[in-house]
């Protein structure tokens, strides 16, 4: 546990209470176990589904995990601890059954001759591994050995997120503050305060009464009371805070719901979301690509894997047709009528189409 500049101690799970971090890690957890993630084949020509063990592990990691669940802990692991560690079990004959995400907290690194060895703290004891039993996805990196952690790096950030967060639940908690004060300049006992200030309310609260004026007689006067510049700084501060988070996470600022400070349009979200994509998802999905497709003990030569992120990258439809439109164009296209239909999940065309006398009958 890291302490803030303010004095806050700030962890994993400490963060993970600030609801604006909850966001960002859940926002990019979520978005990348969204993502099909397929066994490919070089091929001459281009590539081919792969059928082998890869593939089956990547549709059954384990009991009771399905891809998106391994894949939306990895993220989320790479989010906030800067590293990922993914175990190979295997069976009485050594072949790769199941793949389990660890916990990034219980697992330390050190460079032994070369090569790293991961010491594994658990409940029953500490075990030593080595890549044959642990693949290890790291985030950038300045010793090339483990990656940088957000929470690591910008405790500062975060410690201020978590004083504002415990500021506002101690001012909701112990500042009780009316919206007015009613006075009166002769003495009352307190059944005559009660009838007042209950009378007044019936008169004046609720949205009905929204705008009336207040008429009172005798030696009663009312005040009203605002925001102070000190509270209205406050609210600044936690917009302040929630765009700091939303940096280090790279989130656009409207995805956890916050003022941007500009006015959002269907063409600049759709152009923000295809950013999101490319720049603060592709990097972390790029991540678990290479280190499983490196790893020789799941890919085999010439086998890679690949998450499938057109989904999230597609235009409307109506772009979509022109841009096929111009793919099919007989003399300046680049694609066949099969790979369109393979794009738009649609079934493959009969191989001959059926003849007038056919469709008659």
């Amino acid at each position: 546990m890291l302490p803030a500049a303010g004095g806050e101690p700030v962890n994993r799970d400490a963060a993970l209470r600030i609801a604006d971090v909850f966001s960002a890690v859940r926002c990019l957890s979520d978005s990348a176990a969204s993502l099909p993630l397929h066994a490919y084949r070089r091929a001459d020509g281009g590539r081919e589904r792969y059928t082998g063990r890869l593939a089956d592990l990547i549709d059954r990691p384990g009991p009771a995990t399905t891809t998106a669940n391994l894949t939306g802990q990895l993220v989320a692991h790479l989010a906030l601890d800067g590293n990922a560690f993914l175990a190979k079990y295997r069976d009485a004959d050594g072949q790769i059954t199941q793949l389990g995400a660890l916990d990034p907290t219980r697992v330390t690194v050190a460079l032994e001759r070369g090569e790293p060895v991961y010491t594994l703290s658990r409940a029953d004891g500490v075990t030593r591994h080595g890549v044959e039993d642990i693949i290890h996805l790291r985030a950038m990196s300045v010793d090339g050995l483990t990656g940088l952690s957000p929470i690591r790096q910008a405790r500062q950030a975060l410690g201020l997120a978590q004083s504002l967060s415990g500021l506002a639940d101690s001012f909701a908690r112990n500042s009780g503050r009316p919206s007015g004060i009613l006075t009166l300049s002769s003495g009352a006992n307190p059944e005559q305060l009660e009838r007042l200030r209950s009378g007044f309310t019936v008169r004046h609260g609720g949205p009905a009464a929204a705008g009336h004026t207040a008429v009172m007689t005798g030696d009663v006067s009312y005040q009203s009371l605002s925001l102070s510049m000190q509270d209205a700084e406050f609210v600044a501060q936690r917009q302040l805070s929630t765009a700091e988070i939303c940096r280090i996470f790279r989130i656009p600022t409207w995805m956890l719901s916050a003022s941007s400070g500009d006015a959002l349009t269907y063409s600049n979200v759709e152009s923000q979301a295809l950013a999101f994509v490319k720049f603060t998802l592709a990097p972390w999905l790029t991540i678990i690509e290479q280190a499983l497709s490196a790893d020789a003990d799941l890919s085999p030569r010439n086998v890679y894997v690949a998450f499938a992120i057109d989904g999230l990258l597609r235009a409307d439809a109506a772009t979509r047709a022109q841009v096929y439109t111009a793919a099919l164009d007989p003399l300046t296209g680049w694609m066949s009528r099969a790979e369109v239909r393979a794009l738009e999940d649609l079934p493959a065309e009969p191989a001959t189409a059926p003849q007038p006398s056919e469709m008659i009958a």
